[in-house]
């Protein structure tokens, strides 16, 4: 009888065990969605990259977690400096015009209620990822759609190959958004700080986030 009760008890420790190793970390567990793991590499579409002398190529997407905080620097040009960093206090009910490297920002007058203070950041300016951050951050949620485009201008990239990604950090994955990119007659482009004929892709966004200028149809 106390064998046949040790046995039992042995059972069922091993049973829990292996329930456990099932998950987690565990070589047999499922992996993490979005490709992350705990090499930290994240898959996703190729990000365009800018060099100085217009030419350009392709480099692997960043970790989709946008950095906690960016040095604050002067907005210059897209490719003479590593690192970007402009922040401007909005009127929600007037809206503004942005510009960080190659990034443009439009919001439009009644996006959200208040004021607010907007950061637009790149960790590398050749690179194109933007990360676009309100404070309060109860504001991140718009009443209008904010228009975020990339320019191409006086680089050999074409927009056929391009599209604008965001980061959803709820699937830890990059999602392909709708881009308009023929902007050669678009009125909201035709004014400054926006460069003269401007060639490149926009979309519309809901909230900020972390977002790239990836290769298309990934």
């Amino acid at each position: 009888m106390r064998i046949s009760r040790q046995l039992a008890t042995w059972a069922l420790l091993v049973s829990v065990g292996a329930a456990f190793s099932g998950c987690g970390n565990s070589p047999v567990g499922p992996a993490p969605i979005g490709g992350g793991g705990s090499s930290g590499i994240q898959t996703g579409p190729d990000v365009l990259v800018v060099h100085p002398d217009g030419t350009t190529s392709w480099t692997a997407p960043p970790p989709g977690t946008a950095p906690k905080s960016a040095s604050s620097l002067p907005n210059s040009d897209p490719v003479s400096s590593s690192r970007l960093a402009v922040s401007q206090e909005v009127d929600g009910s007037t809206g503004a015009k942005m510009r960080c490297g190659r990034f443009y920002l439009m919001i439009p007058p009644g996006t959200f209620d208040g004021r607010g203070t907007v950061t637009m950041s790149m960790e590398d300016s050749t690179v194109m990822v933007c990360d676009l951050n309100i404070s309060p951050p109860e504001l991140n949620q718009f009443h209008e759609p904010v228009k975020l485009a990339l320019s191409i201008n006086g680089t050999d990239a074409s927009t056929d190959t391009l599209s604008i990604y965001w980061y959803d950090p709820t699937v830890r994955g990059w999602v392909d958004m709708v881009c308009d990119k023929d902007l050669s007659n678009n009125p909201e482009t035709a004014a400054a700080p926006y460069p003269t004929n401007m060639c490149g892709v926009m979309t519309e966004l809901r909230h900020f986030s972390r977002y790239s200028a990836g290769k298309a149809g990934w």
